[in-house]
């Protein structure tokens, strides 16, 4: 826009010079805010668990039943902060997948249970946050990164399946809250200024203590069996987005 001035005086110019730098003060504000320090991307993710646990145990509970967690993918999304020199922090969000845990252990036919066949389904909430080490720094078009970081999981709308409540009685499963370390390496790849692309592989240390507690047709406040277990989750998930910076 033209700016025309009717005097050239000092107190002229001052004035002219003050409602130039107003005008110019919310743009230079928002240069400010689109600095490309900031990321957030959105995109495709895959949990894969690799469970490990002993036999469930506990009131009227056979020996040989164990449990096998399923995989599922997921929405992926997070928000990544330039820091200084060849660092920055992210924080990894999701959609929380659902999860199908299956019988397994021959024992499970004996309380009518076909082994394989699904019985709990649960909901995972589990944000990571990460302090990532970008290898070649942050300016170069393929960008390789590692990372580590804490996760923290949390198990949600807990669901026993019918495979359960119908040969065990109604049954509630309780899975407990999880804290641990988290690593992941990735790469980079800087379409422009502000769009990337980001591939990563991450691990987690998570584990939850679950019981699964079956109660009698007839009183539902009389408890006919429980069983408790340590799941290790052992999880890899795989992440493939698009990035944008501002």
């Amino acid at each position: 826009m033209k700016t025309i001035v009717s005097s050239t005086t000092p107190r002229s110019f001052a004035a002219a010079l003050a409602a130039a730098t107003l005008a110019a003060a919310p743009a230079a504000r928002a240069a400010d805010l689109m600095d490309g320090n900031n990321t957030v991307y959105v995109g495709l993710a895959y949990l894969q668990n690799h469970s490990s646990m002993s036999d469930l145990s506990g009131l009227n509970t056979p020996p040989g039943l164990n449990l096998n967690v399923g995989n599922a993918p997921a929405l992926g999304f997070g928000y990544v902060r330039n820091l200084g020199g060849p660092w920055s922090f992210e924080l990894a969000l999701g959609v929380p997948p659902r999860i199908r845990t299956d019988a397994m252990g021959v024992n499970w036919a004996a309380l009518g249970v076909s082994p394989g066949a699904g019985v709990t389904d649960v909901h995972v909430i589990s944000p990571t946050a990460f302090i990532n080490y970008h290898l070649l720094g942050k300016d170069v078009k393929f960008d390789p990164f590692v990372g580590l970081g804490i996760n923290y999981t949390r198990f949600a709308d807990n669901t026993a399946l019918n495979t359960l409540n119908a040969h065990l009685g109604p049954t509630t499963i309780s899975l407990s809250d999880s804290w641990g370390m988290a690593a992941h390496a990735g790469m980079l790849y800087h379409i422009d200024q502000r769009w990337s692309l980001v591939a990563t592989l991450g691990i987690a240390d998570v584990n939850s203590n679950l019981t699964s507690t079956s109660y009698s047709p007839l009183n539902p406040s009389l408890i006919t069996s429980q069983g408790k277990t340590t799941i290790h989750f052992h999880p890899v998930v795989y992440t493939v987005a698009l990035g944008y910076s501002f």
